[in-house]
């Protein structure tokens, strides 16, 4: 692991994440070579006091910073000390006045310094494990799928869910003085030894004890049940429910999401897929705890995922029973915001114009609704709704859609003047397997548009309407 330094703590950690104990204190800002800063904000409080890109942050008032959540904590003040290293090595402490409220003004090339905190749990339902064999580089696939992170701070700055397993009392101390809130928690089933078996992880603390210390402390969370039919349905779902409302305020919702299960799950345990029937039963018992709790606790408090509703073949509830779409990123209520926004939505400005709109299996019914409206401004559109080969035919969501399948589902189709696809199939540019947008457009031969909704779409159609020719180039 390296030798200490002379803040007392071992120094080298790899950057792919924690080594052994995930809970070890930390390399101070020295021999940490992501707090190196990459840029400095002109007009900026850090700019006046002479910092510049190629400096290292060392301590702000005196405090290590250990992530970005340290370095927004410790400058929240009018009169501040920052120390910084040189690239010459040359160490100077520079005093910088500002409001409190006011962001320094640097950019560092990852928040976290460090590196992500691993998982240290085998999930029954996994979804790295789940991935073809071999390593990103062989398989294609971009590289953050093979990144198991289970970071309290990544909860906190991008609502990621967390299990809460690798948490020390250093970790607790810091959410509650930071006020690092909400959080996003993987719970999954209350009862203890469910828990473990369902991580694979025989130490794992006890859920309700760890959120009743972090509630104790002011911290709201997020929970959610990753919903495995014949495992942590039935009696254990009512006493997960049950117990996480006991702890309302501080747990403020919970959202039931279907367990997704590719075709690559050789030698993993055998996990039934929800069911249209089993989607049913639950929306009705999620319902009846609706009302109570509407009743008891002034919320809904549960939701399902829109793929729930859509298993069941039912319609999604209203704008207003979402209680502000608390865990939209999660996949619950994405669908009503969609068919909401698309009743707003006004495509005549792209009249005329021929589209293809790409998505995933589950949500077609929603996209020949985007497709309806488009006809009946007057623009010529049709759905073609994409099988997932790369991960198997259990996996439905435009989300997980790689560029290949894309290409191979489009073969040999009319695709008018532009092909249309959801944001939420890229990351950065690109799908599942790294293909760019760029590269889809080249293999299609056609314009291709990447639009987060109705309204993006409309305004980017509208937009190009005037350079669009018989092959969209």
């Amino acid at each position: 692991m390296g030798a200490r330094c002379s803040c007392g703590v071992r120094a080298g950690r790899s950057r792919q994440g924690f080594v052994g104990r995930a809970t070890i204190a930390l390399p101070c800002a020295e021999h940490q070579p992501l707090t190196t800063i990459t840029g400095v904000k002109r007009g900026s409080p850090a700019a006046a006091a002479g910092i510049v890109a190629g400096d290292r942050l060392l301590s702000i008032a005196g405090a290590p910073v250990r992530d970005y959540l340290d370095y927004r904590f410790h400058s929240a003040d009018e009169h501040i000390e920052a120390e910084v290293l040189t690239p010459q090595g040359t160490r100077r402490t520079v005093a910088v006045e500002k409001h409190p409220d006011e962001d320094l003004g640097l950019d560092f090339a990852d928040p976290l310094f460090d590196g992500v905190r691993l998982c240290r749990n085998r999930c029954l339902f996994c979804f790295y494990d789940q991935l073809p064999r071999g390593r990103c580089a062989a398989c294609g696939l971009r590289a953050s799928l093979y990144v198991r992170d289970d970071d309290f701070r990544l909860s906190f700055l991008h609502g990621n869910f967390v299990t809460l397993t690798n948490l020390a009392d250093e970790d607790f101390t810091r959410i509650g003085e930071q006020r690092l809130s909400p959080l996003y928690v993987s719970v999954h089933a209350t009862d203890a030894a469910l828990r473990r078996r369902m991580l694979g992880n025989r130490r794992a603390p006890d859920i309700l004890t760890q959120m009743r210390r972090l509630g104790r402390r002011g911290i709201v969370m997020h929970a959610q049940v990753v919903l495995c039919p014949g495992i942590n349905d039935g009696e254990a779902l009512s006493r997960t429910i049950a117990d996480l409302a006991a702890l309302h305020p501080a747990v403020a919702s919970v959202a039931i999401v279907p367990v997704g299960l590719t075709k690559h799950r050789a030698g993993l345990p055998g996990l039934r897929a929800v069911s249209a029937p089993t989607a049913r039963r639950l929306l009705e018992q999620m319902r009846e705890w609706q009302r109570d709790f509407l009743s008891r606790l002034g919320s809904r408090f549960v939701f399902a995922a829109d793929e729930i509703y859509l298993l069941a073949g039912e319609p999604f509830p209203a704008a207003a029973e979402y209680e502000g779409f608390p865990q939209r990123e999660n996949g619950v209520g994405p669908a009503r915001l969609f068919l909401d926004e698309l009743k707003r939505t006004n495509f005549r400005r792209a009249a005329g114009t021929a589209v293809t709109l790409v998505t995933g299996i589950a949500a077609r019914g929603l996209v020949e609704a985007m497709a309806a409206r488009m006809r009946e401004h007057g623009g010529r559109a049709h759905v073609i709704a994409i099988r997932n080969r790369l991960l198997g035919a259990r996996i439905t969501v435009a989300g997980l859609l790689a560029g290949k399948d894309i290409v191979g589902g489009l073969a040999d189709c009319d695709l008018g003047d532009v092909v249309a696809l959801p944001a939420a199939a890229l990351r950065d540019g690109a799908f599942l397997d790294d293909m760019t947008v760029e590269e889809l457009s080249r293999r299609l031969g056609k314009r291709v548009i990447a639009a987060a909704g109705p309204r993006e779409l409309a305004r980017r159609l509208a937009g190009r309407m005037g350079h669009l020719t018989g092959s969209g180039r």
